[in-house]
């Protein structure tokens, strides 16, 4: 008996089974991984706990409700039914899954996070990069769309439905991938020594090259919104001396100039500060980072409530759409087919590419 008592401990405990295999720590209490990062864990709820997690419930909500709006209204006007408007569609899809994400992450996370296993924490944590991921890459996607759209001069591609679902599953099986990765291996689990301090399960490697990843997905956005400006801006210039509305193509290219400032900047304001500070995490020990990590978060959380707006809102034929759902009327545009850009003026590059064609026409 004493022999059997004596051994139990071992057993509880990961052990060296060979000299080169690592140790590994599958059975520890979430806990354990905080307190070796030195992150805080709560053991009870107080007032800014309560406040954060109120907020975030709200924000959620707000989030879920807003893209669903958006989802319906693209689905019952046929209007919205080109591959812009699916791909929009399929961005609101993610910021709403990000919804559900947040919704997920607010019900474990202060004092209810010791409650969380292993295996319970990265799905908290997957869900959340799964979300984000596919976000990005839909913002990524409607920034190409709208690339070769107006460079090829036309309304909206020529890109097939069939097509357009292709983009849709590789932008979710990427989402799904990255989120996953952590999961199957990608953590430090039996590397406890290179364990991230904001996120006590994840290995410092792993947040680099996310971190860069969304980064890199940045930069590659910033430069096509820089192109298409750039390429915009130089045909109103020189159309501007063979036609009589140079007042038109003036105010058209300070319409794209102020989106292309909203989104780049809405981007950069909810995105760029959690995504410095993962970085920080790994290349500046020194560096309290853990102080701004529920700010930050909630900031990445708020960009999946502004997509819908930015996106969409801004869209008078969307407004309208919207007004008709929230007071359950139907509507002509719901059915038929568009008239035009200026009846429907259903999107900013319709202005833009409507203008450049006839006034090439012009100029021939």
């Amino acid at each position: 008996m004493a022999a059997a008592s004596t051994s139990t401990p071992v057993i509880s405990q990961p052990q060296f089974t060979a000299m080169n295999e690592p140790q590994c720590f599958y059975n520890e209490s979430i806990a354990f991984f905080y307190n070796r990062s030195g992150k805080y864990l709560a053991t009870e709820w107080n007032t800014v706990s309560k406040l954060v997690m109120g907020l975030g419930i709200t924000v959620c909500i707000f989030i879920m409700l807003a893209n669903l709006l958006v989802m319906v209204a693209i689905y019952v006007n046929r209007r919205f039914h080109f591959p812009i408007y699916y791909l929009m569609a399929n961005l609101a899809a993610a910021d709403f899954f990000a919804g559900l994400a947040y919704f997920y992450l607010m019900f474990n996370t202060g004092p209810n996070t010791r409650r969380l296993t292993v295996s319970t924490w990265l799905l908290r944590q997957g869900l959340i990069d799964t979300s984000l991921t596919a976000s990005v890459a839909n913002l990524l996607a409607i920034a190409i769309e709208r690339h070769i759209t107006v460079f090829r001069m036309q309304l909206h591609t020529r890109m097939s439905n069939r097509r357009v679902v292709v983009v849709i599953v590789v932008i979710w099986t990427m989402a799904i991938i990255m989120g996953a990765i952590p999961s199957v291996g990608w953590n430090c689990i039996c590397d406890i020594e290179h364990c991230s301090n904001m996120a006590p399960l994840y290995s410092e490697s792993y947040l680099v090259f996310w971190a860069i990843f969304n980064l890199v997905t940045f930069v590659v956005m910033v430069v096509l919104y820089a192109h298409i400006f750039g390429y915009v801006r130089q045909r109103t210039m020189r159309m501007s001396r063979h036609s009589s509305g140079p007042r038109r193509n003036r105010d058209t290219m300070m319409s794209l100039l102020k989106t292309v400032v909203i989104v780049l900047g809405a981007f950069i304001i909810c995105w760029t500060p959690g995504l410095v500070l993962l970085l920080l995490d790994v290349c500046c020990p020194q560096c309290d980072v853990l102080a701004y990590e529920k700010f930050f978060l909630l900031l990445a959380e708020f960009n999946s409530a502004m997509n819908p707006i930015i996106y969409s809102y801004r869209d008078k034929e969307m407004s309208a759409t919207f007004r008709q759902i929230l007071c359950c009327q139907r509507s002509e545009s719901t059915s038929g087919p568009a008239e035009g850009s200026d009846r429907s003026a259903s999107s900013l590059n319709h202005t833009i590419l409507a203008g450049v064609h006839s006034d090439d026409h012009s100029v021939v």
